[in-house]
């Protein structure tokens, strides 16, 4: 993987270049350039109040778009004005560094720098809104920067929408292969941090991606965690949540 710079972000309105997920007018869309030199596209909901905590949702994988925006989806139905939708590195953009780089959205979407450039994001939103602290919300893939990223900014609480809570565990359940964790951050290395932070962790009841057991296995590990809360939703597999509505 190629090293990625570390430096301090700048914004830029998007271009038609990208591809959007389902639109909304609640949001304005904007596009957040690393030093890596490849952007991340985030929608931000207009009438964001300074001074407040936000709420981020993190898309889950894609190859690099993912095939349904389920965080996008539950962004939209959020009626907090403070709502800011993260897409992946790589998602929804065309950018010759993504297509030179593919293991940017594969092999290395975890890797510790790209984590670091996901923290940049959220310290350069948080200085944007004078937010004190950020609600982080993750689906699949996204769960992964979530828990993640609550160990690195200030987080009142963390949600994971059928989420990847601990990399190895999924990999050995889908047969894929094992990670080189000097190539990955996974939840489970900041438990002790984790178990800290307020937790729900939504999982469907008919979700074989990401089941329960993975879940609530993970949240096992945490000693005396202060609160961490698994709720099974019926009648829903990994994609199908319309209509689900979160315990903010």
């Amino acid at each position: 993987m190629n090293k990625f710079g570390m430096t301090v972000l700048s914004a830029l309105m998007l271009s038609g270049c990208v591809t959007v997920p389902p639109s909304s007018e609640l949001f304005e869309e904007t596009q957040i350039e690393t030093s890596s030199n490849f952007p991340i596209a985030i929608w931000e909901k207009k009438g964001i109040q300074k001074g407040k905590n936000l709420r981020l949702y993190f898309e889950g994988d894609g190859n690099p778009n993912p095939r349904h925006a389920i965080a996008f989806d539950f962004a939209q139905r959020d009626t907090s004005p403070n709502v800011i939708y993260i897409s992946r590195p790589c998602q929804w953009i065309k950018h010759k560094v993504c297509d030179q780089n593919p293991e940017i959205y594969r092999s290395a979407r975890f890797h510790p720098e790209i984590m670091l450039e996901m923290k940049e994001l959220i310290q350069y939103l948080m200085r944007k809104y004078q937010a004190p602290m950020v609600e982080l919300i993750g689906y699949d893939g996204g769960a992964v920067l979530a828990l993640n990223m609550a160990t690195k900014v200030p987080t009142s609480r963390i949600i994971t929408i059928a989420g990847i809570t601990d990399i190895d565990a999924y990999n050995e359940l889908h047969n894929l292969p094992e990670a080189n964790p000097e190539d990955q951050e996974n939840p489970t290395e900041n438990l002790f941090l984790l178990a800290g932070i307020p937790q729900i962790h939504y999982t469907g009841q008919d979700d074989n991606v990401t089941p329960r057991n993975l879940v609530e296995r993970f949240v096992r590990r945490m000693k005396n965690p202060k609160s961490a809360i698994v709720k099974s939703v019926p009648d829903t597999d990994h994609i199908n949540w319309e209509g689900v509505q979160l315990d903010y």
